[in-house]
Parts: C-alpha cells; sequence; structure tokens
C-alpha cells in the first residue's frame, strides 16, 4: 500500500509541478500551488525510502534546500560529485529523481539544490539569481567538502538552459570547479535569452529581481562572459541546438571562442527539448553524451 501511495504522491507532485512553473509571480495560484508540490513530494518520501537524502546549504544568512544522491558502496567510499545548474523553470524535486540517476549509474553522486532565482529560494525567500553565481557555488562546495562520501578534488557542474550562462560564468570565478558541461550553452544572458527569446522576458525579470522590463535590460548587462570565459580553465564541453529556438545557438559559439584557457570541445543537438528530441525527448531517447564526458572528466568508477 506504501508503494501505491508512494507512486500516487509522486504523480501528484508532477501534476502540480507542470501547473505552477509556468505561473508569474502574480498568479494568486502560484505560491499555493508550489507549496502543494512540494507537500505532495515530501509525503511520497514518506511512503518510500527515496534515493537521495536532503540537505541544506548555508548561502550569505540565507539557507538553501535541495538533494543529494549517490551510487552504493563501502561507506568510506569517496564519489566524483555533479552539481546541477538548473533552467529558468526547473525545480530540484524533479531534478533529483529525474537527471540524477543517470549520473549516478556512472559512479557519480548527484546534487540538485534550488538556487536563488529557482524554485523555493525564489518563491519563498525572494532570493533572485546574481550575475556572479560562482558565489552560489563557492557555498555549495564548502559544504560538500565537509562531507566524508565526497571527492572535493573532482567536483563538476552541468548546466541546462539558464544553467547554459550560470555554468561557465561560475567556473570563471571558482577553481575547484574540475569539469564544466552544457545544453544551451551561453555567453551573455541577455543577448542569448532574453532578447532571443521574448516570451520569457518577463520570467528572466523576476528571476533577476528587477523592477519592471527596461531594468532588466539593463542589469543584464552584468550577466555576461565578456571579460571572464577567458579565467575558465577547467575542461568545458558546450552542448548547443541549431534550431533552438529559445536559447542563440550562436552564444554557445561565442562561448566557445572565447574560452581560450579551457580544454573546449562543442556538441551539436544539446539545445532545448521542446525542439530537440536528444537533449529532452522521451528518456529512453536520449544521448548520454554528457553523462559519458563528465563521467571521464571526473575519472568515475562504476565498479
Amino acid at each position: 500500500m506504501k508503494v501505491t501511495a508512494n507512486e500516487h504522491y509522486r504523480r501528484a507532485q508532477d501534476f502540480y509541478g507542470n501547473a505552477v512553473w509556468p505561473l508569474p509571480e502574480s498568479d494568486q495560484r502560484m505560491l499555493p500551488g508550489y507549496r502543494k508540490m512540494r507537500d505532495a513530494f515530501d509525503k511520497a518520501g514518506q511512503m518510500v525510502r527515496p534515493p537521495f537524502e536532503r540537505v541544506q546549504v548555508a548561502f550569505e544568512g540565507k539557507i538553501l534546500e535541495g538533494y543529494f544522491r549517490k551510487p552504493g558502496g563501502p561507506a568510506a567510499r569517496k564519489f566524483p560529485t555533479v552539481i546541477a545548474f538548473q533552467g529558468a523553470d526547473t525545480m530540484a524535486e524533479n531534478t533529483i529523481l529525474g537527471g540524477a540517476g543517470s549520473y549516478v549509474a556512472r559512479g557519480m553522486a548527484f546534487v540538485a539544490i534550488d538556487f536563488p532565482g529557482q524554485g523555493g529560494p525564489l518563491r519563498l525567500q525572494d532570493l533572485h539569481l546574481p550575475p556572479d553565481p560562482e558565489r552560489i557555488l563557492e557555498a555549495i562546495i564548502d559544504y560538500l567538502e565537509t562531507r566524508p562520501d565526497v571527492d572535493a578534488t573532482r567536483i563538476g557542474v552541468m548546466g541546462i538552459s539558464m544553467g547554459g550562462w550560470g555554468t561557465p560564468r561560475a567556473a570563471s570565478g571558482e577553481k575547484r570547479i574540475k569539469a564544466i558541461w552544457m545544453a544551451a550553452g551561453s555567453y551573455d544572458l541577455g543577448a542569448d535569452l532574453f532578447d532571443y527569446y521574448p516570451p520569457i522576458q518577463e520570467r528572466v525579470r523576476w528571476i533577476i529581481g528587477a523592477r519592471d522590463l527596461v531594468d532588466a535590460r539593463k542589469k543584464l548587462r552584468d550577466y555576461t562572459l565578456e571579460g571572464r570565459a577567458n579565467k575558465i580553465e577547467c575542461p568545458m564541453l558546450v552542448g548547443y541546438g541549431g534550431d533552438d529556438r529559445i536559447m542563440d545557438p550562436q552564444g554557445a559559439y561565442r562561448l566557445y571562442q572565447a574560452s581560450v584557457n579551457a580544454r573546449r570541445e562543442m556538441l551539436a543537438g544539446m539545445g532545448h527539448p521542446q525542439h530537440n528530441v536528444r537533449a529532452g525527448g522521451p528518456r529512453g531517447e536520449r544521448a548520454a553524451s554528457l553523462q559519458d564526458w563528465a563521467m571521464k572528466q571526473l575519472r568515475a568508477d562504476v565498479g
């Protein structure tokens, strides 16, 4: 019976999540719906032991909540670890039960935490994504260094969508990041997303904490890798979609060109899932290119 209850709660969580993520901050259904999503997720975890643990990370006087998942093995084993830099509409509850498994199966631990500008921090704490997200990664890596099951010399960051800008930006300032890879890489968030895909402008405004679209455009001048891409020194895989309608694939190319001090590669077919089956279609049809590349860079061992 508990297994069945878990499945129903997870289904409810999925329904609430899909209903909530498109809602703006002004919609009266947004916050109650988000709380119901979290409640259903929590109740699912009470029915069946989840494959993850809940974690909290101290960040500049606030607490960021998320989940940590790792492979099985001896208690003393230290794992290379992947930090997820999620997209504009992603929530940690879906990430830890979705994409995390493909990394765990390849011998890597996985951390899904809602950053400022995402999930709970945005909706419950009014925390917004800063132009220097390396501050967030610094706090998360500080936490990971305290864990006996993490090899802090083998930490990588994966970025999806908006995280395709945040991941390389963070790596330009946080040198403990040893590899980065992204689907829909970006050089300049204003040019590559805000201007390229106008329907997302109001959401971006909310995420970065701007008063209006005019203010958002001014703030976004700082959300760039101009003058910083050459500070990325770790291996980097820049995914892009030639037919991506949400993130400009030319931004991925500009990122690749400017990152002259990184051992870097580009990978086609990794744009937004709405337009590219390889990146985000049915899970059974998705290529494992990003996971396999990460496994090699972080020297993961499935044995």
